[in-house]
């Protein structure tokens, strides 16, 4: 219905952040910190659990009530970077000597990798991915910055947003606008699982249910069944025109050098409008990632 099915997925852009999909974490929590200077406090992207912003800002074997972590910083005060530094999280508090070595060992073969990349990137003298803070923005902050409403017109230009409560608005030139109130963001790879064709009409809304579609790609190996994508597909038919649509087509982008191309539900599902969509007709595009 859409067009020849094929697998397809998406990664981060940036060579940094592209290359920390594969990291082999070992199903360990692992978070980048990323601190210019003159910001108070970093920005985290990290794969599994998030790290606790106090950790992140220190360095060492660290312990809290809940888990053991090792911290490590990568690069420090250049240029207009204050730090980059991994934490590695165990997810549990470790209290055997073993289980601490093993840990160490394990976090040290992924910083090891780590180092590598970065080295990889410093060599080729390209340093805008280890700025990528830069780019990550709060929605207040978007709107009072960027676009340049007062207070008055931030509140009423946040109405969408907060009525779709999505975890992070993607828009050209690699800017991430995040909802929340701390800049993080969960690093993940969406596998594409169907969409919705959609057109506006004034007496049947704006879709029907014949308009959705899936893919045919078989997907259970890398985690995402066919239950998981009929419960996403059946999610996008609710509130579409007051959430997705409303986001992506919000009067604001008219103010605003970069554009929407995807928004990021409970940090499992991608939407993204299909090339040549429009306010009035288009297909949105449903990514997940595997569970």
């Amino acid at each position: 219905m859409y067009q020849k099915d094929r697998a397809r997925e998406i990664v981060p852009e940036g060579p940094f952040v592209r290359q920390f999909v594969d990291l082999p974490h070992q199903d360990l929590d692992i978070g980048v910190f990323f601190k210019s200077k003159g910001t108070k406090n970093p920005v985290q992207v990290y794969l599994g659990n998030e790290i606790p912003l106090d950790v992140g800002k220190k360095e060492g074997f660290l312990e809290t009530d809940y888990s053991t972590y090792l911290s490590r910083t990568i690069l420090k005060k250049f240029k207009d970077i204050d730090y980059l530094r991994i934490v590695i999280g165990a997810g549990t508090r470790l209290k055997h000597s073993r289980d601490r070595i093993d840990f160490l060992k394990k976090g040290q073969r992924i910083i090891d990798v780590l180092l590598r990349k970065a080295k990889n990137i410093t060599h080729l003298g390209n340093f805008s991915a280890f700025q990528y803070d830069k780019r990550v923005h709060t929605l207040e902050e978007y709107l009072s910055k960027s676009i340049g409403l007062d207070d008055i017109g931030v509140e009423a230009a946040s109405i969408p947003f907060n009525m779709a409560n999505p975890k992070y608005i993607l828009l050209t030139g690699n800017e991430v606008i995040i909802t929340g109130n701390e800049s993080k963001i969960r690093h993940n790879v969406f596998h594409f699982v169907g969409g919705i064709g959609y057109v506006f009409d004034k007496k049947e809304g704006a879709l029907s249910e014949e308009r959705l579609f899936k893919s045919t790609i078989d997907l259970s190996s890398v985690g995402i069944s066919e239950a998981y994508i009929e419960n996403a597909i059946s999610r996008v038919t609710d509130d579409f025109q007051s959430n997705l649509h409303s986001i992506i087509f919000s009067d604001i982008w008219k103010k605003s050098d970069a554009q929407p191309v995807g928004v990021n539900i409970d940090d499992n599902m991608l939407f993204r409008p299909a090339v040549g969509s429009e306010i009035w007709t288009g297909v949105f595009e449903v990514y997940l990632t595997p569970q």
